[in-house]
């Protein structure tokens, strides 16, 4: 689906509002539509039901039909490129997990014995002909003129992933519902800082690496999983697929914050959010969502998020136990004391936050999956209409140049947020480290 005539696709700065359904002209190809449509007989829509648990599938593909179809062929399809470089690691092969990372620090001018690490870099170190670096960087000085609170909606991301049994079933085979929470919140803040940054998603810089390590991490859980756990991809389709990557990507790290931040107050121009958009469909590209699968534009960007919200996901128990462990121990009251006295204010502090954090969450969650998720709807969520006229405030005093200019503001907001989530500029490679028991053969602690 593509809209309007110029570079940019008329959008509704309102991302919090329902929009008009348009049809689907632009993503699959004549034939890709064909075959989906085969695809898609009642043993199918069964069988995407099935997996991703929304009892309604058929129902909303009524209404979304080409969409939907290629989300239920993409629950089938992982991810070819990355899964050969891991296969090649795996094998008998001389190449390992630490020459694969390595390679990503200078993946224009690397060489390599391995057929599948070159053929990878060479398609992941070429940017796709749609992409517009100028685009993409004035989508980054959009996200961080506010980054701090856009670093903030990533434990609503978090929840939006555990809402459906296909989003946490590799969570749950690899043995980490509740343990490895905080890490796990802090990494993904530091691949949000890093890749939403000016800059920073050039190939070789900071943002793409630890986006492309990611995308490689994924392929390593897809191979364990199916070698080395009980993973049945008919009834639960290819673990981390193409699906479930697209509504990530898609709805968990662009739209709903979009639509938090406009909750807080900040608003953005229709420029604006589609720069933004653009910035995300390219690190979707990057971490390997297939092409077809991203949003063009911001409208298709809220049309992905709506289909998302229409289906019926039903939270397992899965799903509660990593609200609770995200809850429990997804974030830490931090003001820069020495360490024992910081871990007092936060064994202070948790009791009153956690509720807090609960009914706020709750606020972006839809109705009838609150309770599911172990969250609760109470007055503490209109905290959020207290800050509204603070954030507003501010909003004010940057359009009014008091802030400093726009590169200004956002290099000191990438300042405080990095501060925060411990990333040394100085040597941004180290982040490689956590994954290194790769090469010593301790598969199932890289998976977890």
């Amino acid at each position: 689906m593509r809209c309007g005539t110029g570079r940019f696709a008329a959008a509704s700065p309102d991302p919090t509002q329902p929009r008009t359904r348009l049809p689907i002209t632009g993503p699959l190809t004549p034939s890709q539509f064909n075959n989906s449509m085969s695809f898609m007989d009642d043993e199918s829509i069964g069988r995407a039901a099935a997996i991703t648990g929304a009892d309604n599938w058929g129902e909303v593909r009524t209404r979304f039909p080409q969409r939907v179809d290629q989300m239920a062929q993409g629950l089938m399809v992982g991810d070819r490129p990355a899964d050969a470089v891991i296969a090649d690691v795996m094998s008998e092969s001389s190449l390992t997990w630490s020459e694969a990372l390595a390679a990503l620090e200078s993946p224009t001018t690397v060489t390599t014995t391995s057929v599948a690490l070159q053929e990878f870099l060479e398609l992941v170190a070429t940017t796709p002909p749609w992409f517009d670096a100028a685009i993409a960087h004035s989508g980054a000085r959009a996200w961080w003129r506010f980054g701090s609170l856009q670093i903030s909606t990533l434990y609503q991301s978090l929840i939006y992933g555990y809402q459906a049994q296909g989003f946490v079933r590799p969570l749950a085979a690899t043995g980490r519902l509740s343990e490895g929470t905080w890490d796990r919140v802090v990494a993904t803040g530091r691949w949000i800082a890093l890749a939403t940054a000016p800059g920073m998603m050039k190939p070789g810089a900071p943002g793409w690496v630890e986006t492309v390590r990611i995308r490689l991490v994924h392929a390593m859980v897809r191979h364990h999983l199916r070698t080395h756990a009980s993973w049945d991809s008919d009834r639960w389709g290819v673990p981390i697929n193409q699906t479930y990557a697209q509504l990530t990507i898609t709805a968990g790290f662009l739209v709903l914050p979009l639509t938090v931040a406009h909750d807080l107050g900040i608003r953005y121009s229709e420029a604006e959010l589609e720069a933004i958009t653009h910035l995300w469909r390219y690190i979707g590209w990057t971490m390997g969502v297939e092409p077809d699968r991203l949003p063009a534009n911001f409208t298709e960007a809220g049309e992905i998020r709506t289909i998302s919200r229409e289906f019926r996901l039903q939270p397992v128990e899965d799903s509660r136990i990593l609200v609770k462990a995200l809850l429990d121990d997804g974030y830490r009251t931090s003001i820069g004391l020495p360490d024992p006295l910081d871990d007092l204010l936060n064994r202070i502090t948790k009791p009153l936050l956690r509720p807090l954090f609960s009914a706020v969450s709750a606020r972006w969650v839809d109705p009838e999956v609150v309770s599911g998720m172990g969250l609760r709807t109470t007055p503490l969520h209109h905290v959020v209409r207290l800050a509204r006229p603070i954030v507003r405030s501010r909003e004010l005093v940057r359009s009014l140049g008091l802030l400093g200019t726009e590169r200004t503001v956002a290099e000191r907001e990438f300042r405080l947020v990095t501060r925060g989530l411990g990333i040394d500029g100085g040597d941004l490679r180290r982040f490689g480290d956590r994954y290194r028991h790769v090469d010593e053969g301790r598969m199932a602690k890289v998976a977890r």
